[in-house]
């Protein structure tokens, strides 16, 4: 495993393993866990940098840290550079040193609207959106996908473009939008605009097992790695990679996870926003459709935490 610190502009990260954002998962809760157990640094869920300039709840709401800006950065979503630049100069933003812009999220409902990675196929416009931030001071970064459809590959013109533009870290996820979330990642691309920067780049998709993320750092060259759904299906994953021993074994980190989440939501929604997340933390374990079942049934976090410590 290839550990480094990487410094993203002003911003020293002890270490090269990030947590990818994911809407619906990654909130400030599970956020605080991970970084517990090894991650270097996370990125708080997709945020509509339209909603944060009107001050809808909701996306106030997503940007909840615990306080834990030094690991922390802000993820907005938008075309508009008006838009973009008043989120990132809003008093919501302000304590985040770190910023990403994403330029890669394949949801429909964002697609159509021409932000996400619908900006992979109009990189004059990203580049106007990534000037206009990089203006505000804050350190700004991209996250991207390879392209649009299979075929395509504007990773190298894009990480080229977005260092130019004045970001300091881009982060490619190594697939293309019509893939979402299978498929083997095109190291190649991610490995051709890692050559083409002095940025740091990270490489995300496709990260479950060490081997994984070995393949990951031989086959792109990148400066680290981001890990989605294999952080929530083994909790202790950062620590495995680092060689580390987990402050929080795996039962340990669901049950801290249903306490905290009961703190952030209350314990009615807490049940909800858990049920999830039962598929990943069962995943591949004896006996998990029978347990998940329980889980889903119980209308208190004291049974679920009971039913964690008898059969996990």
């Amino acid at each position: 495993m290839q550990v480094k610190q990487i410094l993203i502009g002003k911003t020293l990260v002890e270490n090269n393993i990030f947590l990818a954002p994911m809407a619906g998962y990654t909130d400030a809760c599970f956020r605080d866990l991970s970084l517990k157990n090894g991650y270097g640094f996370a990125f708080t869920e997709l945020v509509s940098a339209k909603g944060l300039c009107y001050g809808t709840n909701g996306s106030k709401d997503l940007l909840n840290t615990n306080g834990n800006y030094a690991k922390v950065g802000a993820q907005l979503f938008g075309s508009d550079p008006y838009y973009l630049r008043s989120a990132i100069e809003s008093e919501y933003i302000a304590p985040f040193n770190v910023v990403d812009i994403n330029m890669g999220c394949p949801v429909p409902k964002i697609f159509k609207n021409g932000e996400g990675s619908a900006l992979l196929g109009d990189i004059k416009k990203a580049e106007t959106l990534i000037k206009e931030c990089v203006k505000t001071g804050k350190d700004i970064t991209v996250k991207i996908r390879t392209g649009l459809k299979k075929g395509d590959n504007v990773a190298t013109d894009f990480a080229v473009m977005a260092e130019q533009s004045g970001a300091k870290l881009i982060t490619i996820h190594g697939r293309v939008r019509e893939d979402y979330y299978s498929g083997e990642p095109d190291y190649t691309a991610i490995a051709q605009a890692k050559k083409s920067v002095k940025i740091p780049v990270i490489a995300n998709g496709g990260i479950f097992t060490e081997k994984d993320a070995e393949k990951m750092f031989n086959e792109t060259g990148a400066d680290g790695i981001m890990i989605a759904r294999g952080a929530i299906i083994d909790p202790t994953f950062a620590k495995t990679l680092l060689g580390e021993k987990p402050v929080l074994d795996n039962k340990r980190f669901i049950i801290e996870h249903v306490k905290g989440a009961c703190k952030l939501y209350g314990e009615s929604k807490a049940l909800r926003e858990l049920k999830k997340f039962y598929p990943y933390y069962f995943k591949g374990r004896s006996q998990s459709k029978r347990i998940r079942e329980r889980l889903m049934a119980v209308d208190s976090a004291s049974q679920v935490i009971e039913i964690i410590e008898q059969d996990f």
